[in-house]
């Protein structure tokens, strides 16, 4: 098992990964490691015998089983949103096996996120650094540049609108090239949920990339921002989500939704130090109850991904 870990380690590092999601990443791979031939009675470890099956009932044992202890304290189950986040990290590691041809299907594929019931996300997906990183090199690549400028001027932008800016998919379809000022650097948001308009500041990435699709965009039959083809009608919330799933194939990255970009903005904002009102503002949140789910999440899998993991019982 040792020579996989480090293998593993050595491949999220070639990754871009930062030390703390390979340190968690490779916490939840060992745990996984245990718990594996422990119910399969072995002492090493095959993935070529892991199934789907293995990992969804691993999934079922972190949720109604499985406890963990920090210092003095009482044993404590896991929450769902710490559930979560190992089966994100057991996805990587099992890609990792794909990738590298130890396995010749990913049962990881099978495994899904818990969803939990309630009136708004609160255990919102976001990208991780390295994933971040993944998607804005296959966005910003100059090959599909040169195979289509028009269509790579507007995916960019669509991505960099919600990355950079947190718009929600139906705030994006309704911009229209007056809600961007670039003498005062903000964008606008007419009619954002509830009625509730907003601004929102642009840093230079989006400048640029709305300045380049303006200039690509022409002169279309329609006042929206986004159009579907050029000179064409405007682009639907089908296509931006058409958009993310090619994108999601072309990076591997899972569940890469058009919701995962505003999260992502959402989670950096509170990690650089943000208020909540702030962030709430920047994302145009009525209830600071929806914004305080980054917080949770946050800390969450600060504190129990990288201290308790290795308590598990």
């Amino acid at each position: 098992m040792t020579n996989l870990i480090q293998e593993f380690e050595a491949w999220l590092f070639e990754d871009g990964a930062s030390k703390n999601t390979v340190d968690r990443y490779v916490t939840v791979a060992k745990i996984f490691i245990e718990w594996h031939n422990r119910i399969m009675k072995s002492e090493t470890f095959d993935p070529v015998n892991v199934s789907g099956r293995d990992l969804n009932a691993w999934k079922k044992y972190l949720l109604e089983e499985a406890t963990y202890q920090r210092g003095n304290e009482e044993s404590k189950r896991y929450s769902v949103s710490s559930v979560n986040n190992f089966v994100k990290s057991i996805r990587s590691f099992f890609r990792f096996l794909n990738e590298n041809e130890l396995i010749k299907s990913n049962p990881a594929l099978k495994v899904k996120t818990q969803k939990i019931a309630a009136d708004f996300d609160q255990d919102p997906r976001w990208l991780e650094r390295f994933e971040r990183n993944k998607l804005l090199r296959v966005v910003d690549d100059k090959n599909l540049e040169q195979k289509n400028r028009w269509k790579f001027t507007r995916n960019r932008a669509i991505v960099y609108v919600q990355l950079y800016a947190g718009l929600r998919v139906s705030e994006v379809t309704d911009l229209e090239p007056e809600d961007i000022s670039f003498e005062t650097g903000y964008l606008f948001v007419r009619d954002g949920k509830g009625g509730k308009a907003r601004r929102i500041e642009m840093n230079k990435d989006l400048r640029l990339a709305l300045t380049e699709w303006l200039a690509e965009r022409g002169d279309p039959d329609t006042k929206k921002l986004f159009t579907s083809s050029r000179g064409g009608t405007n682009l639907t919330k089908q296509g931006i989500e058409y958009l993310y799933r090619t994108l999601s194939e072309k990076t591997g990255i899972n569940d890469l939704t058009t919701h995962v970009p505003r999260h992502t903005l959402a989670h950096d904002l509170i990690e650089t130090g943000y208020s909540l009102q702030r962030v709430a503002d920047i994302l145009g949140h009525t209830n600071l109850n929806y914004t305080r789910v980054y917080t949770k999440s946050s800390s969450q899998e600060r504190r129990e991904a990288l201290e308790s993991l290795s308590s598990i019982e």
